[in-house]
């Protein structure tokens, strides 16, 4: 379970009030988009399995394509979500499985299409675990698990904007390994040993706590720390996330630092160290049962002569995103306006790591629009 994108799911089902009450509370929706009140489900002779999953698809304009995947042109349609989800929510022994299309479109990175991510990243089943509910307040689970770093979810549905944004390009998405869970009241704390950015090697400690003060919202801190090995560097990554919810507002900042070690071999330096930070505030307002108004700013800049940062050493970003929706039973509309402007960015002569297609342009619009059904 993502418990730190839990923090926005949470947020969301408070102001969405009961009427989803009876839905799965997996996958986690963080935003506006809520889960299917009444999922499929029949009985397997040893308990109840459910079957939800989404169906949608994406519309892009943007300037300054790089022109470095499949989708990222100056417009593309896609079908970004076409996956099914199974799982089995109660007794000693229980499982999810995800399987199916999907794609990440994120705020000043090139947009790849579904039918291509999936050979590239995670396969046609990105998560897939199954779960020990040893106790009311204790689990444990194994297999592809979602990353327990961010405050924003795998998939599209799931959170606020349609794209995620750059804090979230800097994490890890999905990890082999094993997870225990514990919850007792207003505390959550998860552990998981793993293969960290999907790399087939466990050697990354995952760990994330949270604490609700109630009306006064969640405090969530998390990390992942791989150590270096051969020619890859040690690295680790943390955040500070925060969520509450008055009346029609969603509010949840959160900080996040990253740091790569230095790379040596043999005592001569192959990298450089690097280090980045950043700031996030995701936040949305609902003006009824329907409509929703969502937002994202976020700024993050490097240090160090390494790489860390999407744009090069010693690079910096700035993205907005605004993401009005409208959401009614299973079916939804909404679109999206970003921008992200890069302060500073890598050059190479006539090349660079920015926007266009030589990398040479600082700053990125794009409108999007997505429609579909989340069963």
């Amino acid at each position: 379970m993502r418990i730190s994108g839990l923090l926005l799911a949470g947020a969301f089902a408070v102001m969405t009030g009961a009427a989803h009450a009876d839905a799965l509370s997996i996958p986690a929706m963080g935003g506006p988009i809520t889960a299917n009140a009444t999922p499929l489900s029949f009985d397997a002779g040893f308990g109840n399995i459910y079957v939800s999953g989404a169906v949608t698809g994406l519309a892009q304009y943007q300037s300054n394509a790089t022109h470095l995947a499949s989708g990222d042109g100056s417009s593309t349609l896609d079908l970004d979500d076409a996956w099914v989800a199974i799982q089995k929510t109660d007794g000693l022994v229980q499982f999810y499985v995800q399987a199916g299309l999907y794609s990440f479109p994120t705020a000043g990175a090139h947009y790849e299409q579904s039918k291509d991510v999936g050979s590239d990243t995670f396969g046609v089943v990105p998560i897939a675990y199954l779960k020990l509910q040893l106790s009311d307040s204790f689990s444990v689970q194994a297999g592809k698990l979602p990353t327990l770093v961010g405050a924003e979810l795998p998939t599209t549905v799931q959170n606020i904007n349609i794209e995620r944004g750059l804090l979230w390009f800097q994490e890890p998405l999905v990890s082999r390994g094993v997870q225990v869970n514990y919850a007792s009241g207003a505390f959550s704390l998860s552990l998981s040993w793993n293969d960290g950015g999907y790399t087939n090697v466990w050697n990354t400690f995952s760990g994330l706590a949270s604490y609700t003060f109630g009306d006064a919202g969640s405090l969530a801190l998390d990390t992942s720390i791989t150590p270096g090995r051969n020619l890859t560097a040690g690295s680790q990554i943390y955040d500070l996330m925060y969520s509450v919810t008055s009346g029609p507002w969603v509010f949840a900042p959160y900080l996040q630092y990253q740091h790569y070690d230095t790379l040596k071999s043999g005592g001569v330096t192959i990298a450089p160290s690097a280090s980045d930070w950043g700031v996030g505030v995701l936040g949305s307002y609902a003006f009824g049962p329907a409509w929703s108004l969502g937002g994202r700013i976020e700024y993050e800049d490097s240090s160090g002569n390494g790489g860390a940062f999407i744009y090069g050493p010693r690079s910096s970003a700035w993205s907005f995103t605004v993401t009005p929706t409208w959401h009614k039973s299973i079916y939804f509309v909404r679109a999206e306006a970003s921008y992200t402007t890069l302060s500073d960015y890598a050059k190479f002569g006539p090349l660079g790591l920015g926007f266009g297609k030589a990398g040479t342009q600082s700053d990125q619009a794009r409108l999007m629009l997505e429609t579909g059904i989340v069963f």
